[in-house]
């Protein structure tokens, strides 16, 4: 083991060797995670090749969820698998560490089973570079399109499907859905990975009335679908990420692929600092799926949040989402201590308690108008997970009567820059901005279901807060917004007071937006202090649509 010029060591995954390797790696990663936590400033490289993590829970997990046993009919089995007290595995942990570097350029984590491979919590100044993430069994059945009946009569006509040999599909116990088959779905080309998308995902897309076996399915499908395309079936929706961040503070990930993972890539939560240095979030060789819902979600981060040419392809939901949490006064205490609440109906992203801490700042916001009325510092906060709230003393009284009111933690929103990236073929929006300050240049977004970006305030998601001093500038946006209103870029907020400027300082300039077939490239509402300039925009519609906005100026 070798010194570094840190107050480290230098060592190799092979020093951590105590037998020869088997068939699962998870005991060998754990040493040296061991060794990495009781050695700060540690540097560990691991050697090119594939590691497997495992347990006898992910693969029950993974079993359970592939026989149906959690339900088939959407959003099933994500009730049973995504709530805080589920129980999962973690691959590999992190937890404890202070200035790791872990070396990984070749080495593959391959998970066998469902759980989250990567855990980045209570750490700090954690860097982890070159490795890739991906499954032995991938979360999702893949088919071919054998045989289409154009003879047939209808909109919906008889076809085959085929399903992969790796990726077979269990037949359902009641006849009628097969499991996942209609959870989240779509077909793609074969030749080009371009989805169709038949402008929003739709159920009624294909209907199935038999299985032969565990590869073969006969079903109704539209009359755009033809023999050679491939059908995508996910089999779960939100459950563990690939990578959590979570409480922790100066992290780094460079040259890290995802290329499955049976619920979203990257979730970060209450946590501070991280950098994302070409992280690829993309499909494996041949396959047009990476993650089953978002791709990167960070919620509650203070500090700067950076994605530097990164690149998002596949996945099942947006590419990037950053925003904090309304929390509801659900028990005043005095004057000026309450017990709030979160309660947005999935959880929270983590499946973990969020809170502000001591010294926060939080608005008070009306939550269906969306005014806010006051600000507030937090003198004093104490978690309390097991009844799922958190008391806070506010450094002066709130007004009497808050029904309907909600406080959100503006100190928890961090500087988002998104440069130099891509996000292509994948659904939902390329970026959902929630954040009081962001960078959004240079990037390609292209054939998104959604927008390419999405400025909004959706209290129905229970997602704070208004966005302020945004500036999207010198990006290419094409062919997005198929299943939106909106192709490019959206900036709005869901009010029942339509004409209020929540969403404040928004720059969009300099951009190139081809979305030849949609009206509109785009539409902004609820902001004070817009500027649009110098963009160019395709459309068959009105390139730009401006409401209830004020201090506008706009060269279009």
């Amino acid at each position: 083991m070798e010194q570094t010029e840190r107050t480290g060591t230098a060592v190799s995954l092979a020093d951590f060797m105590t037998e020869p390797r088997g068939e699962d790696d998870t005991a060998l990663l754990a040493r040296a995670m061991d060794y990495c936590r009781e050695h700060p400033g540690t540097t560990l490289t691991v050697p090119p090749g594939v590691y497997t993590v495992t347990s006898a829970l992910a693969r029950e997990e993974m079993e359970h969820v592939l026989r149906g046993d959690w339900g088939t009919y959407p959003p099933a089995p994500q009730p049973t698998m995504f709530n805080p007290k589920y129980p999962y595995t973690v691959g590999v942990d992190f937890r404890g560490q202070s200035g790791t570097t872990v070396l990984a350029y070749g080495a593959t984590l391959m998970v066998d089973g469902f759980m989250e491979p990567l855990s980045l919590r209570d750490c700090r100044d954690v860097h982890l570079a070159g490795l890739t993430i991906d499954h032995k069994r991938k979360p999702y059945s893949r088919a071919v399109v054998r045989e289409v009946d154009d003879s047939a009569e209808g909109d919906m006509i008889p076809a085959v499907l085929e399903f992969d040999a790796e990726t077979p599909i269990v037949p359902p116990s009641d006849g009628v859905t097969g499991t996942g088959l209609l959870l989240r779905y779509f077909f793609c080309d074969r030749c080009t990975g371009q989805r169709i998308f038949k402008k929003i995902v739709n159920i009624e897309i294909v209907s199935f009335d038999r299985f032969d076996n565990e590869r073969t399915v006969h079903c109704h499908v539209t009359r755009d679908i033809r023999p050679g395309m491939y059908y995508y079936c996910y089999h779960t929706l939100h459950s563990r990420p690939a990578i959590l961040i979570e409480r922790a503070e100066n992290v780094r990930l460079t040259d890290v692929t995802i290329h499955s993972q049976p619920g979203m890539g990257i979730v970060g939560n209450r946590s501070e600092n991280v950098t994302l240095t070409r992280l690829r979030i993309v499909p494996s060789a041949g396959h047009h799926c990476s993650t089953n819902t978002d791709a990167t979600h960070f919620t509650s981060i203070k500090g700067l949040l950076r994605y530097e040419d990164c690149e998002f392809e596949g996945q099942g939901d947006d590419a990037v989402n950053v925003h904090g949490y309304y929390q509801d006064i659900v028990r005043r205490e005095s004057a000026a201590t309450v017990c709030i609440q979160a309660k947005p109906f999935d959880g929270t992203h983590a499946q973990s308690l969020d809170y502000p801490d001591a010294g926060d700042l939080m608005e008070l916001t009306n939550f269906s108008s969306l005014e806010v009325r006051d600000t507030y510092r937090v003198l004093e906060s104490t978690p309390l997970p097991d009844e799922w709230m958190c008391r806070v003393t506010l450094d002066h009284p709130l007004p009497e009567e808050t029904g309907g009111w909600v406080l959100a933690d503006v100190t928890r929103l961090p500087r988002l820059e998104f440069v130099g990236c891509t996000c292509i073929d994948h659904e939902a929006n390329g970026l959902c901005i929630r954040t009081r300050s962001a960078l959004v240049e240079g990037n390609l977004f292209r054939d998104l279901l959604g927008s390419g970006v999405k400025v909004a305030l959706e209290p129905a998601w229970w997602e704070s807060a208004a966005a302020a001093d945004v500036v999207i500038r010198g990006n290419r946006i094409i062919r997005c917004g198929e299943g939106d209103w909106c192709a490019a870029v959206k900036v709005y907020a869901n009010s029942s007071k339509p004409e209020g400027q929540y969403i404040r300082r928004v720059t969009i300039e300099d951009n190139i937006i081809d979305q030849s077939g949609h009206p509109h490239g785009i539409v902004c509402r609820n902001v004070e202090g817009l500027t649009i300039a110098r963009n160019h925009i395709c459309t068959d519609g009105s390139p730009v649509e401006i409401e209830y906005c004020t201090d506008v100026s706009c060269d279009v």
